[in-house]
């Protein structure tokens, strides 16, 4: 697995985090990431559609997290 599909999933986990701070994080990363994947599509072609699944992978990882904890009463 390469470090950036990490870093994917990685940034999907933080964006799911920070819903617990504010709702407008998560909507505005998802939004930027979204946005800068779609450029680099335009741009160089590099299949923006895996980058984008490594995120919403991270992002459902971190949904899994947030309500195991909730359950929990941990968080």
């Amino acid at each position: 697995m390469k470090l950036s599909s990490i870093a994917h999933v990685i940034f999907g986990i933080i964006t799911a985090i920070a819903s617990k701070i504010n709702i407008a994080f998560p909507i505005i990363n998802t939004f930027l990431f979204i946005l800068y994947e779609l450029d680099e599509e335009w741009r160089i072609s590099d299949y923006a559609y895996k980058d984008i699944r490594e995120f919403a992978f991270g992002l459902g990882i971190g949904e899994v997290l947030l309500l195991a904890l909730e359950l929990l009463k941990l968080f």
